[in-house]
Protein backbone atom coordinates (compact mmCIF):
# COMPACT_ATOMS: atom_id res chain seq x y z
CA UNK A 1 0.00 0.00 0.00
CA UNK A 2 1.24 3.51 -0.11
CA UNK A 3 0.97 4.47 3.21
CA UNK A 4 2.56 1.65 4.37
CA UNK A 5 5.95 1.89 6.12
CA UNK A 6 8.40 -0.50 7.77
CA UNK A 7 9.80 0.39 10.80
CA UNK A 8 13.22 -1.42 12.59
CA UNK A 9 12.86 -1.13 16.00
CA UNK A 10 13.65 -4.19 18.95
CA UNK A 11 12.31 -2.32 22.21
CA UNK A 12 8.93 -3.21 22.98
CA UNK A 13 8.53 -0.13 24.55
CA UNK A 14 9.45 2.13 21.05
CA UNK A 15 7.45 -0.12 19.32
CA UNK A 16 4.42 0.37 21.15
CA UNK A 17 5.51 4.61 21.16
CA UNK A 18 5.60 4.42 17.41
CA UNK A 19 2.45 2.21 16.45
CA UNK A 20 0.60 5.41 18.22
CA UNK A 21 2.53 7.95 16.41
CA UNK A 22 2.26 6.15 13.09
CA UNK A 23 -1.51 5.14 13.52
CA UNK A 24 -1.97 9.04 14.30
CA UNK A 25 -0.40 10.07 11.65
CA UNK A 26 -2.47 7.21 8.89
CA UNK A 27 0.36 5.18 8.07
CA UNK A 28 -0.06 1.17 7.86
CA UNK A 29 3.24 0.30 10.10
CA UNK A 30 5.31 -3.18 10.01
CA UNK A 31 7.23 -3.51 12.98
CA UNK A 32 10.72 -5.76 12.58
CA UNK A 33 12.64 -6.86 14.98
CA UNK A 34 16.42 -6.26 13.09
CA UNK A 35 17.70 -6.18 10.06
CA UNK A 36 17.77 -10.01 9.52
CA UNK A 37 13.77 -9.87 10.24
CA UNK A 38 13.22 -6.60 8.00
CA UNK A 39 15.14 -8.43 4.88
CA UNK A 40 12.79 -11.04 5.06
CA UNK A 41 9.37 -9.02 5.14
CA UNK A 42 10.39 -6.59 2.74
CA UNK A 43 9.87 -7.35 -0.24
CA UNK A 44 6.13 -8.80 0.96
CA UNK A 45 5.65 -5.85 2.99
CA UNK A 46 6.48 -3.53 -0.27
CA UNK A 47 6.86 -0.51 2.11
CA UNK A 48 6.93 2.84 0.84
CA UNK A 49 9.65 4.06 3.43
CA UNK A 50 11.48 2.37 5.86
CA UNK A 51 12.22 3.91 9.66
CA UNK A 52 14.83 2.59 11.70
CA UNK A 53 15.42 3.22 15.09
CA UNK A 54 18.95 4.64 16.32
CA UNK A 55 20.64 3.31 18.99
CA UNK A 56 20.35 -0.57 18.57
CA UNK A 57 22.30 -3.49 16.50
CA UNK A 58 23.48 -3.49 13.98
CA UNK A 59 23.89 0.56 14.04
CA UNK A 60 22.15 2.42 11.67
CA UNK A 61 24.95 2.83 9.01
CA UNK A 62 25.40 -0.60 8.60
CA UNK A 63 21.44 -0.76 8.20
CA UNK A 64 21.53 1.76 5.64
CA UNK A 65 24.23 0.43 4.07
CA UNK A 66 22.18 -3.49 3.25
CA UNK A 67 19.05 -1.77 3.04
CA UNK A 68 20.29 0.62 0.07
CA UNK A 69 21.61 -2.41 -1.64
CA UNK A 70 18.49 -3.80 -1.84
CA UNK A 71 16.57 -1.03 -2.60
CA UNK A 72 18.56 1.96 -4.04
CA UNK A 73 15.53 4.17 -4.05
CA UNK A 74 13.39 3.67 -1.22
CA UNK A 75 13.75 5.97 1.81
CA UNK A 76 15.32 5.20 4.73
CA UNK A 77 14.75 7.15 7.43
CA UNK A 78 16.68 7.10 11.02
CA UNK A 79 14.85 7.47 14.20
CA UNK A 80 17.27 9.77 16.20
CA UNK A 81 18.08 8.80 20.01
CA UNK A 82 19.01 12.21 20.66
CA UNK A 83 18.87 15.75 18.79
CA UNK A 84 22.29 15.67 17.25
CA UNK A 85 23.04 17.84 14.00
CA UNK A 86 26.18 16.62 13.07
CA UNK A 87 24.72 12.65 13.11
CA UNK A 88 21.89 13.78 11.01
CA UNK A 89 24.47 14.85 8.98
CA UNK A 90 26.15 12.42 8.63
CA UNK A 91 23.90 9.41 8.34
CA UNK A 92 22.35 11.20 5.20
CA UNK A 93 25.78 11.24 3.63
CA UNK A 94 25.73 7.38 4.44
CA UNK A 95 22.48 7.16 2.50
CA UNK A 96 19.51 8.92 4.59
CA UNK A 97 16.50 10.04 2.88
CA UNK A 98 16.42 12.67 6.32
CA UNK A 99 16.34 11.87 9.95
CA UNK A 100 13.62 12.27 12.38
CA UNK A 101 15.09 13.63 15.15
CA UNK A 102 14.06 12.85 19.07
CA UNK A 103 11.53 12.66 20.58
CA UNK A 104 9.31 11.12 18.95
CA UNK A 105 6.56 12.78 18.26
CA UNK A 106 3.67 12.78 15.45
CA UNK A 107 4.59 16.22 15.12
CA UNK A 108 8.29 15.61 14.76
CA UNK A 109 7.86 12.22 12.20
CA UNK A 110 4.93 14.01 10.64
CA UNK A 111 6.89 15.98 7.72
CA UNK A 112 9.40 13.60 7.12
CA UNK A 113 6.96 10.89 6.57
CA UNK A 114 4.88 12.79 4.32
CA UNK A 115 8.09 13.77 2.21
CA UNK A 116 9.35 10.42 2.10
CA UNK A 117 5.46 9.19 0.82
CA UNK A 118 5.42 12.60 -1.73
CA UNK A 119 8.58 10.65 -4.02
CA UNK A 120 7.53 7.72 -3.43
CA UNK A 121 6.14 5.81 -6.47
CA UNK A 122 9.51 4.33 -8.09
CA UNK A 123 8.73 0.88 -8.78
CA UNK A 124 10.56 -1.07 -5.86
CA UNK A 125 12.35 -4.27 -7.30
CA UNK A 126 14.92 -6.40 -5.36
CA UNK A 127 18.28 -7.16 -6.60
CA UNK A 128 16.92 -10.78 -7.07
CA UNK A 129 14.47 -9.41 -9.69
CA UNK A 130 16.79 -7.45 -11.43
CA UNK A 131 19.00 -10.61 -12.03
CA UNK A 132 16.11 -12.95 -13.27
CA UNK A 133 14.98 -9.79 -15.90
CA UNK A 134 18.67 -9.21 -17.21
CA UNK A 135 17.88 -11.01 -20.66
CA UNK A 136 15.09 -8.93 -21.36
CA UNK A 137 16.94 -5.85 -19.97
CA UNK A 138 19.62 -6.58 -22.66
CA UNK A 139 16.99 -7.33 -25.61
CA UNK A 140 15.52 -3.85 -24.84
CA UNK A 141 19.20 -2.18 -24.42
CA UNK A 142 20.05 -3.37 -28.13
CA UNK A 143 16.50 -2.25 -29.20
CA UNK A 144 17.09 1.01 -27.94
CA UNK A 145 20.45 1.31 -29.52
CA UNK A 146 19.35 0.61 -32.62
CA UNK A 147 16.45 3.28 -32.38
CA UNK A 148 19.23 5.64 -31.26
CA UNK A 149 21.61 5.43 -34.21
CA UNK A 150 19.11 6.53 -36.69
CA UNK A 151 17.73 9.28 -34.60
CA UNK A 152 21.04 10.26 -33.22
CA UNK A 153 22.01 12.42 -36.57
CA UNK A 154 18.66 14.64 -36.96
CA UNK A 155 18.27 15.16 -32.90
CA UNK A 156 21.70 16.35 -32.89
CA UNK A 157 20.87 18.94 -35.27
CA UNK A 158 17.66 19.95 -34.15
CA UNK A 159 19.22 20.09 -30.70
CA UNK A 160 21.84 22.34 -31.53
CA UNK A 161 19.58 24.22 -33.49
CA UNK A 162 16.50 24.98 -31.28
CA UNK A 163 17.05 24.00 -27.35
CA UNK A 164 17.91 27.25 -25.31
CA UNK A 165 20.47 28.20 -23.07
CA UNK A 166 19.84 26.15 -19.65
CA UNK A 167 18.58 28.24 -16.91
CA UNK A 168 20.98 28.84 -14.33
CA UNK A 169 20.11 26.77 -11.10
CA UNK A 170 18.78 28.96 -7.89
CA UNK A 171 16.91 26.74 -5.96
CA UNK A 172 18.58 23.76 -3.67
CA UNK A 173 16.60 21.65 -1.47
CA UNK A 174 17.60 21.71 2.12
CA UNK A 175 18.24 18.23 4.67
CA UNK A 176 16.34 20.49 7.47
CA UNK A 177 13.18 22.60 7.31
CA UNK A 178 13.11 24.99 10.33
CA UNK A 179 15.32 27.89 8.61
CA UNK A 180 15.89 30.93 10.86
CA UNK A 181 18.54 32.83 9.37
CA UNK A 182 20.90 32.95 6.39
CA UNK A 183 24.19 34.47 5.75
CA UNK A 184 26.24 34.31 2.80
CA UNK A 185 29.87 34.91 2.39
CA UNK A 186 32.02 34.58 -0.44
CA UNK A 187 31.74 30.93 -1.08
CA UNK A 188 29.29 29.75 1.60
CA UNK A 189 26.10 30.26 2.78
CA UNK A 190 25.13 29.85 6.63
CA UNK A 191 21.67 28.78 7.52
CA UNK A 192 20.75 28.51 10.98
CA UNK A 193 17.81 26.20 11.63
CA UNK A 194 16.10 26.47 15.36
CA UNK A 195 14.82 22.59 14.88
CA UNK A 196 17.86 21.18 15.23
CA UNK A 197 19.67 24.30 17.13
CA UNK A 198 22.68 23.78 14.29
CA UNK A 199 24.68 26.33 11.95
CA UNK A 200 24.86 24.53 8.42
CA UNK A 201 27.06 25.59 6.23
CA UNK A 202 26.93 25.04 2.39
CA UNK A 203 28.91 25.57 -0.92
CA UNK A 204 27.61 28.54 -2.80
CA UNK A 205 27.87 26.50 -6.29
CA UNK A 206 25.82 23.31 -4.80
CA UNK A 207 24.67 23.48 -1.68
CA UNK A 208 26.77 20.59 -0.20
CA UNK A 209 26.64 20.58 3.37
CA UNK A 210 30.87 21.76 4.30
CA UNK A 211 30.30 21.73 8.01
CA UNK A 212 27.78 21.57 10.87
CA UNK A 213 28.11 23.82 14.21
CA UNK A 214 25.47 22.48 16.94
CA UNK A 215 24.28 25.07 19.43
CA UNK A 216 23.29 22.99 22.14
CA UNK A 217 22.35 26.05 24.73
CA UNK A 218 21.09 28.53 21.60
CA UNK A 219 18.00 28.25 20.06
CA UNK A 220 18.26 30.38 16.92
CA UNK A 221 15.51 33.08 15.46
CA UNK A 222 17.46 35.08 13.70
CA UNK A 223 21.10 35.41 11.92
CA UNK A 224 23.14 37.96 10.70
CA UNK A 225 26.90 39.75 10.49
CA UNK A 226 28.39 43.18 11.70
CA UNK A 227 31.47 44.50 12.85
CA UNK A 228 33.46 41.26 11.54
CA UNK A 229 31.10 38.37 13.64
CA UNK A 230 28.01 36.99 13.45
CA UNK A 231 24.91 37.30 15.72
CA UNK A 232 22.66 34.83 17.00
CA UNK A 233 19.15 36.17 18.10
CA UNK A 234 17.65 33.71 20.35
CA UNK A 235 14.20 32.58 21.90
CA UNK A 236 14.62 34.83 24.44
CA UNK A 237 15.39 37.59 23.29
CA UNK A 238 19.27 37.03 23.69
CA UNK A 239 21.36 38.56 20.61
CA UNK A 240 24.73 36.89 21.14
CA UNK A 241 27.79 37.94 19.09
CA UNK A 242 30.04 35.05 18.28
CA UNK A 243 33.42 34.64 16.27
CA UNK A 244 33.69 34.10 12.89
CA UNK A 245 35.93 30.93 13.57
CA UNK A 246 35.21 27.28 12.98
CA UNK A 247 33.26 27.06 15.73
CA UNK A 248 31.57 30.72 15.85
CA UNK A 249 33.01 30.96 19.31
CA UNK A 250 30.61 33.18 21.50
CA UNK A 251 32.71 36.10 23.13
CA UNK A 252 29.35 38.17 24.25
CA UNK A 253 25.44 38.44 25.08
CA UNK A 254 23.19 41.05 25.26
CA UNK A 255 20.45 41.59 27.83
CA UNK A 256 16.77 40.04 26.81
CA UNK A 257 15.58 42.56 24.28
CA UNK A 258 12.23 43.74 24.30
CA UNK A 259 9.82 42.87 22.08
CA UNK A 260 12.16 39.69 21.33
CA UNK A 261 13.07 39.97 18.14
CA UNK A 262 13.15 37.03 15.35
CA UNK A 263 14.75 39.48 12.47
CA UNK A 264 18.18 40.92 12.36
CA UNK A 265 20.77 42.66 10.85
CA UNK A 266 23.21 45.20 10.31
CA UNK A 267 23.19 48.11 7.55
CA UNK A 268 27.08 48.97 7.99
CA UNK A 269 26.06 51.55 10.64
CA UNK A 270 22.89 50.36 12.82
CA UNK A 271 21.74 47.06 13.81
CA UNK A 272 17.76 46.53 12.75
CA UNK A 273 15.71 43.82 14.95
CA UNK A 274 12.05 42.65 13.69
CA UNK A 275 9.10 41.38 15.83
CA UNK A 276 6.50 39.81 13.19
CA UNK A 277 3.96 39.63 15.98
CA UNK A 278 4.14 42.88 17.17
CA UNK A 279 5.25 44.43 13.26
CA UNK A 280 8.05 46.82 15.13
CA UNK A 281 11.09 46.96 13.36
CA UNK A 282 13.82 48.73 15.61
CA UNK A 283 16.99 50.81 14.95
CA UNK A 284 19.47 49.85 17.31
CA UNK A 285 22.87 51.47 18.24
CA UNK A 286 25.93 49.30 17.45
CA UNK A 287 26.67 49.18 21.16
CA UNK A 288 27.45 46.09 23.68
CA UNK A 289 23.56 46.13 24.80
CA UNK A 290 21.98 47.27 21.32
CA UNK A 291 20.67 49.81 22.97
CA UNK A 292 17.37 51.07 21.61
CA UNK A 293 17.62 54.09 18.95
CA UNK A 294 14.02 54.15 17.23
CA UNK A 295 10.68 52.03 16.73
CA UNK A 296 8.70 51.95 13.63
CA UNK A 297 6.19 50.27 12.44
CA UNK A 298 6.23 47.87 9.55
CA UNK A 299 3.81 49.84 7.07
CA UNK A 300 2.92 46.13 5.22
CA UNK A 301 0.95 43.11 6.14
CA UNK A 302 3.23 40.89 7.75
CA UNK A 303 6.87 40.11 8.82
CA UNK A 304 7.52 36.53 6.99
CA UNK A 305 11.61 36.81 6.74
CA UNK A 306 13.69 40.37 7.26
CA UNK A 307 17.36 41.57 6.49
CA UNK A 308 18.89 44.46 4.91
CA UNK A 309 21.53 46.32 3.34
CA UNK A 310 23.94 49.57 3.63
CA UNK A 311 20.78 50.87 1.10
CA UNK A 312 17.56 49.52 2.37
CA UNK A 313 15.58 47.29 4.65
CA UNK A 314 14.04 44.07 2.62
CA UNK A 315 11.07 42.31 4.01
CA UNK A 316 9.50 38.55 2.55
CA UNK A 317 5.79 39.37 3.63
CA UNK A 318 3.44 36.34 2.93
CA UNK A 319 0.39 38.39 3.35
CA UNK A 320 1.41 40.67 0.38
CA UNK A 321 3.36 37.39 -1.30
CA UNK A 322 5.90 39.95 -2.01
CA UNK A 323 9.26 41.18 -1.72
CA UNK A 324 8.76 44.70 -0.19
CA UNK A 325 11.84 47.25 0.02
CA UNK A 326 11.65 49.61 2.50
CA UNK A 327 13.96 52.90 3.07
CA UNK A 328 16.50 53.02 5.92
CA UNK A 329 15.74 56.63 6.90
CA UNK A 330 12.20 56.17 6.83
CA UNK A 331 11.51 52.01 7.17
CA UNK A 332 7.24 53.50 7.40
CA UNK A 333 7.82 54.08 4.20
CA UNK A 334 8.17 50.97 0.92
CA UNK A 335 9.70 52.42 -1.96
CA UNK A 336 7.97 49.26 -3.78
CA UNK A 337 6.85 45.19 -3.58
CA UNK A 338 7.73 42.89 -6.20
CA UNK A 339 5.75 39.54 -6.13
CA UNK A 340 7.62 36.42 -5.34
CA UNK A 341 7.08 33.45 -7.30
CA UNK A 342 7.63 31.34 -4.60
CA UNK A 343 4.88 32.67 -2.87
CA UNK A 344 2.58 31.20 -5.47
CA UNK A 345 2.33 27.78 -3.99
CA UNK A 346 0.04 27.89 -0.91
CA UNK A 347 1.94 26.10 1.81
CA UNK A 348 5.41 28.22 1.16
CA UNK A 349 7.22 29.98 4.04
CA UNK A 350 9.91 32.19 3.54
CA UNK A 351 11.78 32.25 7.43
CA UNK A 352 14.93 34.08 6.28
CA UNK A 353 16.48 36.75 4.06
CA UNK A 354 19.89 38.09 3.20
CA UNK A 355 21.34 40.42 0.65
CA UNK A 356 24.60 40.62 -0.93
CA UNK A 357 26.11 42.10 -4.17
CA UNK A 358 22.53 42.75 -5.78
CA UNK A 359 21.31 39.15 -4.90
CA UNK A 360 18.78 38.43 -2.53
CA UNK A 361 18.93 34.93 -0.93
CA UNK A 362 15.95 33.09 0.87
CA UNK A 363 15.08 29.91 3.06
CA UNK A 364 11.98 28.28 4.62
CA UNK A 365 10.40 25.31 3.72
CA UNK A 366 7.39 24.28 1.48
CA UNK A 367 5.00 21.23 2.32
CA UNK A 368 7.20 20.15 5.62
CA UNK A 369 10.80 20.29 2.69
CA UNK A 370 13.79 22.54 3.45
CA UNK A 371 14.15 25.07 0.74
CA UNK A 372 16.79 27.92 -0.60
CA UNK A 373 16.78 29.84 -3.24
CA UNK A 374 17.78 33.15 -4.69
CA UNK A 375 17.08 36.04 -6.94
CA UNK A 376 18.51 38.84 -8.00
CA UNK A 377 17.45 42.02 -6.62
CA UNK A 378 14.69 44.10 -8.67
CA UNK A 379 15.11 47.09 -10.00
CA UNK A 380 12.51 49.74 -9.28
Amino acid sequence: MFNTVQIICASEKNRAMLRGIFKELGADAVFSLDLNDALAVFEKARPAAVFIADGEDPSPEVQLRELRRVAPFIPLIPLLKRRDAGRAVALMQAGAFDCAQYPWTAEAIGPVYKKALNISGTALELDSGALRSKARTLSLLLAGFCAFAGFAGGAYYGFKKYTPRAVVKNSFALPYSHATGIVVKKNSVLISDWHSQAIYEHGIKDFNIMNVTSLPETTPVAMTTGHDSLWLAGADGVLEKRMLDAHYTRVSKTPALRPSPDGACFDGLYFWTADSRSGEIVKRLPLEALPAFKTYKYPGGLIGAFSCDTRFLWVADPRYKALVKLALDNPENIISRTELPAYASRTMKITALASREGKLWFAGEDNGRGLAFSKDEPKQ
